[in-house]
This record gives structure tokens, C-alpha cells and sequence, in this order.
């Protein structure tokens, strides 16, 4: 048994060697600068829907990350003409949105936790690519976002590495709020911080339409936006009735304030984040 036990310890000992030092070779493998590795520009050249929805489900927080208001959503862009240089602006503003949250949304993912019980590596072992998709290669992680390597420590949730449009927006804000919501059984804590608490304006039906429906007359839906004050949320509802079109007048009657809740600016940036990982292939071409 003495000797049985001698051979489990430097057993262990050895895995525990090997697991360290190839823990270092992978990192060093991807900035040996066999290939460029990508920067943050380069990974948010190509803006995807899942961010731009972000901007027009939740104008307010949005504003964060495109202070001067020059991305355009495509209800914006429908009276710019083409060519105009306001569409260069946009695209070029949608850009720098886009780097500016991505990176923040990875702090905050790392910042988080959420990689320990998530990791961002698809092994070649057990069938892991059945469930989470095909098995990572290195060049996958060589780019500015994935510094440090997320391998994970205890995968207690699901990897991530395909995360990005699997799901909706509003899917992953149900499970920041509270995960066993969309994910019955889930161990995962709540991150409530990543919404705002505030007021937004919000709109009842059409009374006539409630009756024809067999809904409840007070029913109502959440205008995006969700502001910090009364005061501001009320300034909002003042300018959503002041640009309705005349065959909308009788939807006034109908906007009131009440309180709402919404992602923050960093909520936002996570959300991107998610949406990301796995969209960003390497290029097929080595470099000569």
C-alpha cells in the first residue's frame, strides 16, 4: 500500500506539473508572433444586429457608450439620403461603440467571476463538441479580447465559446436578473447590478383593442428607456407626445411614467461581450 500511495503522489504531482507548464506554453504559443494577432479594431469592424438591438431596446444606458448620439438605428437613417456623410459618421460612431463596450463588457465578465463556472475552451475529450460545439484551436484566442486565455477553473455553467446569437437580448437580461428563469435549476448567483432601477414611460393599449382581446384595459408596455428620475422620465414621455403624428394624437392620453428597469451602460457591454464570443474566426490565410 506504501508503494501504491508513493506512485498515486507523483502521479498527482506529475499531472499537476504538466497541467502548469502547458498552462504557460498555450498562452506563449499565441503571441510567439507566428501570426498578428488581432486587435480590438479589427474584431469590431463588422457591427452585429444583437448590438444595435441593444441600442434601441435601451436608449438611455446606450447613450454610454455613443455619447454624441451619431450611431444611427435604421428608423434614424430612413430620412438620410445616401452619400450623406451622416451615414459615415454613424457606421464609423457604430464602430467605435461597438470597441469601446466589447472590451468593457470582458473586464466585466473577468471582473464578474462569470469564468470560473464558464469556460471559453472546447476540449477534445468526452463528446464536449456534441454539446458546446467544435473543439477551440489556439488561433482562435489570439486576438485583444481573449487576454488573459478564459480556460475556466470548475465549468459549472455551460462553456461559452459559441455563446454569441444563440440567444436573445432579452434572454440574457432575464438571466442577469434572475437565472433560474431561463435556465430552471441554475446554480448561478443573481447580478441584479447590471440593470437599472428607474422610471420609464410606458403606453396602455387601445381600451377598444383590450375588449376585443380579453385583456385588461390597464395592460400597458414599456417605451425603451429607463431613466434615473421621475423628472427625467417625465421629460421623455413630454417628448415622445410632442412628435407623435397627428393620427397617433389619441396615444397621448395613453403615456404615463412608472417605474422600470433596464441594463446599465455595463450591462450593455456585457451583453455584447456574450453576443461576440465565437462570431471572431481566425483568418484562413497565414501571413507570408
Amino acid at each position: 500500500m506504501d508503494r501504491f500511495g508513493s506512485i498515486v503522489l507523483v502521479g498527482g504531482i506529475g499531472c499537476f506539473v504538466l497541467a502548469f507548464l502547458l498552462s504557460g506554453l498555450y498562452p506563449y504559443l499565441l503571441t510567439d508572433a507566428s501570426m498578428p494577432e488581432a486587435t480590438l479594431e479589427e474584431l469590431a469592424a463588422d457591427v452585429p444586429a444583437t448590438f444595435k438591438d441593444l441600442k434601441e431596446r435601451f436608449p438611455v444606458a446606450f447613450d454610454h457608450w455613443d455619447p454624441e448620439g451619431q450611431a444611427l438605428i435604421l428608423q434614424d437613417l430612413l430620412d438620410v439620403p445616401a452619400g450623406d456623410p451622416r451615414r459615415a459618421a454613424s457606421e464609423a460612431a457604430w464602430r467605435r461603440s461597438y470597441a469601446a463596450a466589447l472590451r468593457r463588457g470582458r473586464d466585466a465578465y473577468v471582473g464578474e467571476g462569470c469564468w470560473h463556472c464558464h469556460s471559453q475552451y472546447v476540449r477534445p475529450v468526452a463528446n464536449e463538441e456534441v454539446r458546446f460545439g467544435p473543439v477551440s484551436v489556439w488561433a482562435q484566442d489570439n486576438n485583444a479580447l481573449q487576454r488573459p486565455v478564459m480556460w475556466g477553473t470548475r465549468r459549472v455553467g455551460p462553456d461559452l465559446t459559441y455563446e454569441g446569437g444563440l440567444r436573445s437580448n432579452d434572454w440574457h437580461v432575464a438571466h442577469f436578473w434572475n437565472p433560474t428563469d431561463t435556465s430552471p435549476g441554475s446554480v448561478m448567483p443573481r447580478y441584479p447590478w447590471m440593470l437599472r432601477q428607474g422610471f420609464g414611460v410606458h403606453r396602455r393599449i387601445d381600451p377598444d383593442v383590450a375588449r376585443r382581446g380579453g385583456l385588461d384595459p390597464d395592460t400597458a408596455y414599456a417605451v425603451p428607456g429607463v431613466y434615473e428620475t421621475e423628472a427625467e422620465a417625465e421629460a421623455a414621455r413630454a417628448a415622445h407626445v410632442e412628435h407623435l403624428p397627428a393620427s397617433l394624437a389619441a396615444e397621448a392620453e395613453r403615456m404615463f411614467v412608472a417605474e422600470a428597469r433596464g441594463l446599465n451602460s455595463d450591462g450593455v457591454a456585457l451583453v455584447a461581450y456574450l453576443q461576440w464570443l465565437g462570431t471572431w474566426m481566425p483568418p484562413t490565410e497565414q501571413p507570408e
